[in-house]
């Protein structure tokens, strides 16, 4: 019946079959599959798909986590993107810049006949010159789009001179 959230109407009755087709229309896919997700709504489990993933894409190997301990890299990312549930995790970084990091840090490791490939953990904990870069970028970047929300209107003026 309602396509969205922001197309609910304000009522404090709740149809309980309207509420359940609402949601059947906007169910995320599973945490997974990081291909048909939205960069916004991925976890810890979604990034970390992703990193096995690009990892075999660019490396040609299976991905293992720093120390073999993909709790230790799945907290790494959580710290960063934040949770949910019981010990929640407060946001400290989007997305979008986590990906970003991963993008780049990857793509820019040369591979050794020692260290045939990489993992977040260890990229996270050596190349911080790069996140600081991206954390950089993001703070610009919101800070350009304030300046551009901020800006008056200046039509008011036109019937003063």
């Amino acid at each position: 019946m309602y396509g969205s959230i922001r197309n609910k109407p304000d009522t404090c009755g709740i149809n309980r079959k309207a509420t359940r087709r609402r949601y059947a229309l906007t169910k995320l896919a599973p945490a997974k599959a990081w291909k048909e997700r939205h960069i916004d709504d991925w976890t810890t489990l979604t990034f970390t798909e992703y990193l096995k993933a690009l990892h075999l894409e660019i490396f040609g190997i299976d991905y293992v986590p720093m120390g073999g301990r993909w709790a230790m890299e799945q907290g790494i990312i959580g710290n960063l993107i934040g949770t949910a549930g019981k010990n929640a995790k407060p946001r400290m970084a989007s997305n979008e810049s986590v990906k970003a990091f991963i993008d780049l840090t990857f793509n820019a490791y040369t591979p050794t006949s020692a260290y045939p490939g990489t993992s977040f953990g260890f990229m996270f904990t050596y190349r911080k010159l790069e996140w600081s870069r991206i954390q950089a970028q993001e703070l610009t970047k919101a800070k350009r789009q304030a300046s551009v929300e901020d800006t008056p209107d200046l039509e008011i003026l036109n019937g003063w001179w």
